[in-house]
């Protein structure tokens, strides 16, 4: 309540005085509060859409969300009386420019922000022109609903700003030198070999070398070591596979279908980072948040998922670590195969845990504990799922991972914790 109060005292002054770091508009503008989340919200389903059709990875994916998310909620933070300027906050984000005095249409400045950041995060001409066909309706539905030309294009000249200003922040975070090193993995029996012939990676080897967000460092949240590698059927390493397959042999109905549920393959769904990204934009329709709320919403959970995996990839490419569909095919059961085929690369941490455990931290944090129907995958048929909170949902789609045979316990025990880690740094933005 103090928070809100304050901001607003700032934002009456500021909007009599044009004074203050985090000004809104005066005259005729009308602040962020007072718009739906729709305004934002068109914009985040397109992304989602996209990381689908474009087949994303789930490291690529989580870093579309990381800069979309930002780019929503710089769009509207002048124009609001609660938020803050995320610059000086993130690594990197220098001073954005703020809006000169006359008045804006702040959900204008959210569609010419998205509409011109978004072509520079996809490269396929299909994706652009679905783009450039959302950012000609939601403009031309602004100018429907009374907006003046003057207004209009102000609005939409300050989302281009921004949209050029948070690109180039996005140019220097390493994103396209990760292709330049020469990968050498370590030896080892320990060591991870590719699963697949059709795809045998490694994917994203110097993921965890990018610049994080909020994070002050990729191994910020560095998890315990896995137990000692051993092939000794009384070692705690040989317990950890033969529990993998010990599940398998007992598979229930409902724990197949949670398997599937939150298996959430790339070019199929919009990945792990995707589900939850969808997941938010349901709860932001649900909850009814107004365009500010929305903002602060997909910005949150976009920046944790694209820190998540950053600290996540630190950890497989350090530790390296053997996936169960080798070593129980090596040392316990030679036909054995997986519900849920293996990805490309190394097994510790849980990547599903990491992005699980960070996101149902943020959502708890913005929204609170209560019962919800997760429906992202209602259109795939594979139905609805039902969870007391955002951390059951979690704690579910962690535990899925060992139902399909892709991660050892302790990938999933591990893998939570330090998604909740990495979502720390981003809830302490806002506090």
């Amino acid at each position: 309540m103090w928070r809100a109060t304050i901001a607003w005292l700032g934002w009456v002054l500021c909007v009599g005085l044009g004074c203050g770091p985090n000004p809104a508009a005066p005259g005729p503008t009308v602040p962020a509060e007072e718009f739906g989340e729709e305004e934002a919200s068109v914009w985040m389903a397109l992304v989602v859409e996209r990381l689908e059709a474009d087949r994303f990875s789930p490291p690529r994916a989580s870093r579309v969300l990381g800069y979309s998310g930002v780019g929503i909620y710089e769009a509207v933070v002048y124009g609001s009386r609660d938020l803050e300027t995320l610059s000086g906050r993130l690594n990197g984000l220098e001073a954005l420019p703020a809006p000169d005095t006359r008045a804006l249409d702040f959900p204008t400045v959210v569609h010419g922000t998205m509409g011109h950041l978004l072509p520079v995060l996809f490269a396929e001409e299909e994706s652009r022109a679905r783009i450039a066909e959302v950012l000609a309706e939601q403009v031309e539905a602004r100018e429907a609903a009374g907006v003046s030309a003057e207004v209009l294009d102000r609005s939409y000249n300050r989302g281009v700003l921004l949209a050029e200003v948070i690109a180039g922040w996005a140019a220097d975070d390493g994103y396209g030198l990760r292709e330049q090193g020469l990968h050498s993995p370590p030896v080892g029996d320990h060591v991870w070999v590719p699963t697949s012939v059709e795809n045998p990676g490694p994917m994203e080897p110097f993921w965890g070398t990018l610049r994080p967000f909020a994070m002050p460092g990729a191994d910020a949240c560095r998890p315990p070591e896995p137990v000692p590698f051993s092939v000794e059927p009384d070692s705690a390493f040989y317990q950890e596979a033969y529990e993998v397959w010990e599940v398998s042999q007992t598979l229930t109905a409902d724990q197949e279908h949670i398997a599937r549920f939150w298996a959430d393959d790339p070019g199929e769904t919009a990945t792990p980072p995707g589900h939850w990204m969808a997941l938010a934009r349901q709860m932001a329709a649900e909850r009814e948040l107004n365009l500010a709320e929305a903002a602060e919403l997909y910005a949150l959970v976009g920046i944790t998922a694209a820190d998540a995996f950053i600290s996540c990839w630190e950890e497989k490419y350090r530790s390296y670590l053997v996936r169960p569909v080798t070593y129980i095919r090596e040392h316990i059961d030679p036909e054995w195969e997986t519900l849920i085929g293996t990805p490309p690369f190394p097994e510790y941490t849980s990547g599903h845990s990491n992005i699980s455990g960070a996101s149902a931290k943020v959502l708890t944090a913005l929204l609170g504990e209560f019962p919800f129907e997760d429906r992202t995958h209602e259109g795939r048929g594979l139905g609805i799922r039902r969870f007391e909170s955002f951390e059951h949902a979690a704690q579910e789609a962690a535990i899925s991972r060992l139902y399909g045979g892709i991660h050892y316990p302790m990938g999933i025990d591990h893998g939570l914790p330090q998604g909740e880690c990495v979502a720390q740094f981003v809830v302490d933005l806002i506090r």
